[in-house]
């Protein structure tokens, strides 16, 4: 695993996320697309706290033990690590809950901060992660047990991933605009 592309990866994709805030305004931000799915603020919002609430903290957890160490990925993880390198190209549709679908962001403030954050806390570990000797893993709902490295793999994983979805809202969000003038 070569964590200096996977830094990389990771560095062009949230800068390009973080850009890519300027050229939209809160309404934008908070628009809901006509198939009732998340808004631009809450696909942003999603990508933060799943980093830092979900991925970073499972990176986190595989470091400070060996916990797991014998267990395996899921033919789902086998997939998207070994033979796709990433997710495949569909959607994939949770239903709405308290606990898994994001809040619409407060401000666009709230967003940089998050995602700021997110990069702070990626590099900081990536060190401990590519130099470490933790065997530890922990499991993914889907992917099975992971360890630290395929933690941090994820995450550009996952954000690349959902620039599917912002491009299919930018465009609805085009014909929203071109519609209205």
């Amino acid at each position: 695993m070569n964590f200096h592309t996977i830094s990389e990866q990771f560095t062009a994709l949230i800068d390009q996320w973080t850009m890519d805030l300027d050229g939209y305004t809160m309404t934008e931000l908070s628009y809901k697309p006509q198939d009732g799915g998340w808004s631009l603020g809450q696909v942003y919002n999603h990508l933060i706290q799943a980093t830092l609430q979900f991925q970073l903290k499972e990176t986190k957890r595989c470091l400070s033990s060996d916990i797991n160490k014998r267990r395996r990925k899921s033919f789902k993880g086998f997939l998207v690590f070994t033979i796709l390198g990433g997710f495949p190209n569909t959607r994939i549709k949770v239903p709405p809950s308290k606990s898994y679908t994001p809040p619409s962001p407060a401000s666009k403030e709230e967003l940089v901060t998050g995602l700021s954050t997110a990069k702070q806390v990626f590099e900081a570990l990536l060190p401990k992660v590519s130099g470490g000797t933790s065997k530890g893993k922990s499991p993914h709902p889907a992917l099975g047990y992971l360890n630290a490295g395929e933690w941090m793999r994820l995450i550009p994983m996952h954000f690349k991933h959902h620039l599917k979805q912002k491009a299919r809202l930018d465009d609805e969000l085009y014909q929203v605009h071109s519609t209205k003038n």
